[in-house]
């Protein structure tokens, strides 16, 4: 696989706007508001209520969403624009049977991960037989400080990458023992640097244990995360490390040859 592209500057007269305006508008659609008006999209991403019915009728015209004359929704079309990554980029399908071949071993249910921005977002997923854990579709996000592989991916950025990220970040708890202390996620990221792995256990879900790795290249850059996820209920931490982190970790060695 070839190395990860390289960020660059785009200059402004080459930006379409209405690209990025409709990307919001589609962005702005989520399990709170499903169904919007023009004037509650227009409040939402800072358009005009005229600018946004135009918006959300040419969502219609496409079929990507529909509307009763006054309330707008999405529709499954929409789907068409994640399977458009997955069916053009080479290492979601690629992975599938590796995490295959680990749900198998592990009798766990697998998945592969990448940072973007500051989420975790869930790319390719294998469940394990009777152990079926809801949540972590293929494009599910999730905050990167509440999520195993999140941290682990964390745990690799540079240095000031990682300052940044820790300054700006918001550390909203999900249950009740959801790190909330910038200082106690540093030593936690630095942990984590320093034996390979990471394991956490009822960040953003109570019952939930995350163990994870990296997936590094060639050049040691850590372009996903290869994890497990499981009940706490199963197994005691300890027990689950062990059984789990060799196997995650030869896994990232084998694939490491041709990422």
């Amino acid at each position: 696989m070839k190395d990860l592209p390289q960020t660059i500057d785009v200059a402004r007269r080459d930006i379409i706007e209405g690209l990025v305006t409709g990307i919001a508008v589609i962005g702005a659609f989520d399990d709170d508001t499903a169904r919007l008006t023009p004037s509650l999209l227009s409040e939402r991403i800072g358009i005009s209520r005229s600018a946004a019915r135009r918006y959300l009728l040419t969502l219609v015209h496409t079929g990507m969403a529909a509307t009763d004359g006054r309330q707008f929704w999405l529709t499954p079309k929409v789907l068409t624009l994640g399977h458009a990554y997955l069916d053009s980029a080479r290492m979601p399908r690629a992975i599938v049977p590796y995490l295959q071949h680990l749900t198998a071993q592990l009798q766990e249910s697998t998945n592969y991960s990448v940072l973007d921005g500051d989420d975790v977002v869930y790319v390719s997923r294998v469940n394990a037989p009777r152990h079926l854990i809801p949540g972590r579709e293929p494009g599910t996000r999730q905050p990167a400080y509440a999520s195993t592989a999140g941290r682990v991916l964390l745990a690799c950025l540079p240095e000031a990458a990682l300052g940044d990220y820790l300054a700006r970040v918001e550390l909203v708890p999900y249950t009740h023992v959801t790190v909330q202390d910038k200082g106690a996620l540093r030593r936690e990221l630095e942990t984590i640097r320093e034996q390979g792995f990471g394991m956490t256990e009822d960040q953003y879900e109570i019952g939930l244990r995350g163990i994870s790795v990296p997936l590094k290249n060639r050049h040691g850059m850590a372009t996903g995360a290869l994890s497990v996820l499981m009940r706490t209920s199963g197994s005691p931490a300890p027990d689950a490390a062990a059984r789990c982190v060799p196997a995650l970790q030869a896994c990232a060695n084998t694939l490491m040859l041709w990422v």
